[in-house]
């Protein structure tokens, strides 16, 4: 998947995982999924796959957009934010289009579930 692309490209400027710890699709797994919806009390129904490419306008656009979650905000703390920016660039180059946008395949998996029935 070429958004796992983008997501390893900060590796190299964050901490080593702990040995053990589940990596960053950990909750792909769909019997996990379901798991923690049963654990949280609720009954799940239906799991699925879903294309949903990210799509970027622009360069600027794609590096404020990859900035945002939660991995690149700890990388940008701990190597600077610059560094993130030239991280994402470089994983970023091989989806540009000749327009100057960017698209980049992105497959999630989701899970609906609804509160579990009283007894």
């Amino acid at each position: 998947m070429a958004a796992a692309l983008i997501v390893y490209a900060l590796k190299p400027l964050l901490p080593p995982v702990p040995r053990g710890a589940p990596g960053p699709f950990a909750l792909s797994d769909e019997s996990l999924l379901r798991s923690i919806a049963e654990r949280s009390g609720l009954t799940p129904f239906d799991a699925f796959e879903i294309d949903a490419p990210w799509s970027y306008p622009n360069h600027a656009t794609a590096l404020r957009a990859l900035a945002s979650p939660g991995g690149a905000v700890k990388a940008a703390n701990l190597a600077g934010s610059d560094a993130v920016d030239r991280a994402h660039a470089e994983a970023i180059a091989p989806f540009r289009a000749s327009d100057g946008s960017y698209r980049i395949e992105a497959r999630f998996r989701c899970l609906f579930a609804s509160p579990a029935a009283s007894s």
